[in-house]
């Protein structure tokens, strides 16, 4: 048996508010959109992943644009990632002069760029989250990320990704690479899944991120047993029922 606590109630409210935000702004209305003191002033993530500023990028001009064979797609997708920054990607395309390609890929220009960008004090990774160091023998963190995407990309992960069966397949294969630990994987598992690569359902696996996990100890007192991904499950397929006891199993 599981125990919701006393921030179960305030959780859903916040929720339902920000997804009636959410509608009011892409119906046109005019703000303001909400009467709710905390989500009138201050800012949070999107309702839906795929709607913020950098994923929206990332299909649009990442994923659908630039030569659709799949080492370009996926080289395109890892390569956006690993830096998570629209900047960073509009530097390197001007300065190649095109889009990265796998098919024109050369490390000693990417790691130019990038490095020269830096020494103007030009920031190039997001700061959303830290990607680690992942310790292929390059001077800088950068140029060790480039031979992560080199390593990817040689060792046939888009042919892989493509006949995955499912997500956690796809995951799996993702953290089986330096440095890409649990959360990462899984972030770069459902960009992949954005694309026409892979044709994967994304409810299907989840695992809960650092505010995740956050969330669901001030949620529930106690989860009885069940694993952080069985409770993202429960909360996203069963407790939309109101009739619902959800203090019982």
């Amino acid at each position: 048996m599981w125990i919701r606590s006393a921030v179960f109630d305030a959780y859903w409210r916040f929720a339902a508010e920000r997804q009636r935000v959410f509608h009011r702004r892409g119906a046109g209305d005019p703000p303001p959109w909400t009467d709710d003191g905390i989500i009138g002033r201050h800012k949070f993530t999107n309702v839906y992943r795929a709607a913020d500023r950098v994923s929206q990028y990332l299909i649009r001009s990442v994923i659908y644009t630039g030569p659709q064979e799949l080492d370009e797609v996926v080289f395109r997708i890892l390569m956006f990632k690993i830096f998570n920054r629209i900047e960073t990607w509009e530097l390197l395309t001007e300065s190649l002069g095109g889009l990265p390609t796998w098919d024109g890929y050369d490390f000693a220009v990417y790691n130019a760029v990038l490095t020269a960008a830096m020494a103007r004090g030009k920031r190039i990774y997001s700061a959303a989250y830290i990607v680690p160091n992942p310790g292929f023998g390059e001077t800088r963190k950068h140029g060790n990320h480039l031979r992560l995407v080199e390593r990817a990309m040689a060792s046939g992960l888009p042919k892989q990704v493509a006949e995955a069966d499912g997500l956690r397949e796809v995951y799996e294969m993702l953290l089986a690479f330096p440095s890409l630990g649990p959360f990462l994987a899984y972030q770069y598992a459902i960009d992949l899944a954005y694309s026409p690569v892979v044709d994967v359902d994304e409810n299907e696996f989840v695992v809960a991120g650092p505010g995740g996990l956050d969330g669901i100890s001030k949620v529930f007192a106690d989860t009885g047993g069940l694993k952080p991904s069985e409770v993202v499950a429960w909360m996203t397929d069963v407790s939309r029922d109101p009739t619902l006891d959800c203090s019982a199993s």
